[in-house]
């Protein structure tokens, strides 16, 4: 069995697999002081990011010996590694002072406060209990033939493409578990041609698709960089791609249609349907990492950002060096590296350099990307000399108004309603701005558009079109007067909104003719809902990313290319990092994710070809 190396709990416990350099060792543990518990077990619960954690926790006079969960309605696949991990942590140490698992830390911080309510129940000294745990620093090395830098989808297909081709993989996670973006989508995967789609009697050919795929991505109105020849390449190796995925324990469902007749997008085994529930991406991460951990050639890494990609005096690569929680490194000898650390959604200077556009405010507040997503491929890579595509772009995912990453797009919250219900969209005169059923990327133009030119943008709503939406917003008192607006008249919401009354009642009028007649001839707009009687909502919205469209340019097998065109040895990038190539400003459902399997399989085969010829 491989060995997988655990950097959540680095603060306190490390797992050395090689010699170390230097080892320091401060305070005493907390847990040295002896404890006095009332024996017993105790019940206790707190919030997590969209449940109740519920724990049984059971002691001796002096100790913690059990950590139960019982109940909790978390998202699957997502909340396990806090679920495992921290009860985990808490029994090692004796202690309430652990770190949380990065990219799960409501669901940790739940865990702990649940934790923390049963050791007071059993009279515990909660101050010793929460004293810093002693620093302990090992710096590491170890060596494989490949170092795979991220463990999204793209990061985990890249470690079974090279194990495949008998390299020893080496990854290194910057979070406490793997996913990156990946594990907060749908799970889509776009594929033609396939084993499932033929089971069910649906034709469609590469070029068929290609035709859909232009007429998409055609509607951007930026300079075009995409390689329309590439995502053809691509299109072609879809349903080996998913044959791929499911040869690696990672199953295979649908096709599906998102109610319509083009079935081209796939999705996790473990669903019953395309919709039964969100985050499905998760469940792939789960099954590969699940493959992955059985190989004796694999080892990861967690808690464990990649700072640099090393070289030796002749500019050949030579791994990556790490810097873990407690300070200390972590040195990968490789003679090939992937990068597959994502976007840069997270990262407010990066998206001011690459997507000016975007409103500042809404970077860090409303994006479902994972908040390690800070461009840190493209800024190693950029010391070697990379090239960057310099005029980049937003994966527009959702309308919202909340704050809080990927926990804002849950059913039965106000970003979820207004999502599915809108209709009527309007800048801050009162003008529409927006054909809702138009694709993520001409929204997204709409919306920076809109937002250049007037500052804020709103979506309009009454009873008859919004009852679920209006019963949240009341049952819950959201009227602010800041970002939910309420007015008995169209002229009162204009004049408390900051918009121009003539322009917006003008607007609504011209909208409900549109809604008589049944066809929108403005901007083509087939989701046509009346607005009449009041009162009157208004609520100002904002776009939720699911990422970012740019990064590192590549060749055909996903070798990162210099600034002069030539392909960097030993260098790969796969997934989000490199989507350039693929979109412009319209991201297409379901490719990202084909993107990510697909360049992950390329760059993961060719690094260990390169590494093993060496």
């Amino acid at each position: 069995m491989k060995k997988v190396i655990q950097l959540m709990i680095s603060a306190f416990l490390i797992l050395s697999i090689s010699a170390c350099s230097e080892t320091t060792s401060e305070n005493p543990t907390a847990s040295s002081t002896p404890q006095a518990y009332t024996a017993g077990t105790y019940t206790a619960e707190a919030q997590g990011i969209r449940s109740p954690v519920k724990v049984a926790v059971t002691f001796s006079d002096s100790k913690i010996e059990k950590i139960e969960i019982l109940e909790h309605g978390e998202t699957r696949n997502i909340a396990d590694a806090a679920l495992e991990q921290i009860p985990e942590a808490i029994l090692e140490n004796q202690s309430l002072a652990v770190d949380v698992v990065s990219s799960v830390t409501f669901t940790s911080r739940a865990i702990l406060n649940a934790v923390e309510d049963a050791c007071e129940q059993a009279g515990g000294n909660l101050d010793l209990l929460k004293s810093p745990l002693p620093a302990s620093k090992t710096d590491e090395e170890v060596s494989a033939d490949v170092v795979v830098v991220g463990m999204g989808l793209a990061g985990i297909t890249a470690s079974m493409s090279a194990l495949d081709a008998g390299a020893k993989v080496v990854a290194v996670e910057k979070a406490g578990a793997a996913g990156g973006s990946s594990k907060y989508s749908g799970g889509f995967i776009t594929a033609v041609q396939s084993q499932q789609q033929q089971a069910v009697g649906y034709d469609l050919d590469v070029d068929g698709y290609m035709d859909y795929f232009n007429d998409c991505e055609d509607q951007s109105v930026k300079p075009d960089e995409t390689d329309r020849e590439a995502v053809r390449a691509m299109i072609e190796r879809s349903a080996a791609d998913l044959e791929f995925l499911e040869n690696h324990n990672v199953g295979i469902a649908g096709p599906d249609g998102f109610g319509g007749d083009f079935k081209v997008w796939h999705y996790p085994a473990t669903r019953t349907s395309a919709f039964d529930g969100e985050a499905g991406g998760a469940d792939h991460i789960a099954a590969g990492m699940a493959w992955l951990e059985e190989k004796e050639n694999f080892s990861i890494f967690y808690n464990t950002p990649a700072t640099q990609i090393l070289t030796d005096d002749q500019g050949r690569i030579t791994g990556v060096l790490c810097e873990k929680e407690d300070g200390s490194t972590l040195t990968v000898r490789a003679k090939a590296v992937v990068l597959a650390t994502g976007g840069w959604a997270a990262s407010p200077e990066l998206m001011e350099r690459f997507c000016p556009e975007f409103p500042s405010e809404w970077i860090l507040p409303y994006t479902t990307a994972a908040m390690t997503d800070t461009g840190d491929g493209i800024l190693m890579a950029e010391k070697l000399g990379a090239a960057v595509y310099e005029d980049g772009w937003w994966m527009d995912l959702a309308i919202g108004t909340d704050t809080g990453g990927y926990s804002t797009y849950f059913p039965n919250t106000l970003n979820s309603l207004i999502n599915y219900a809108n209709y009527f969209v309007v800048d801050k005169t009162g003008q529409r701005i927006l054909n809702v059923n138009a694709l993520y990327g001409p929204r997204s133009i709409a919306f920076a558009d809109a937002m250049e030119r007037t500052g804020e943008i709103f979506s309009i709503f009454t009873e008859e079109g919004f009852p679920a939406g209006i019963e949240f917003v009341e049952a819950n008192q959201r009227v602010d007067d800041k970002i939910v607006y309420r007015a008995e008249t169209l002229e009162e919401l204009a004049q408390k909104t900051g918009m121009d009354p003539d322009v917006l009642t003008a607007q609504v009028e011209r909208y409900n003719q549109f809604c008589e007649k049944g066809v929108d001839t403005d901007l083509g707009q087939t989701t046509l809902v009346p607005i009449h009687e009041g009162p009157y909502y208004a609520i100002s919205i904002k776009t939720i990313t699911m990422g970012t469209i740019g990064g590192l340019k590549t060749s055909d097998i996903n070798q990162v290319l210099s600034t002069d065109g030539e392909a960097i040895d030993g260098l790969y990038a796969a997934g989000e990092l490199i989507n350039g190539k693929y979109f412009n400003q319209v991201y297409v459902s379901g490719d990202a994710q084909l993107l990510c399997a697909d360049s992950g399989i390329l760059a993961g085969e060719a690094a260990a070809k390169h590494a093993l010829a060496k």
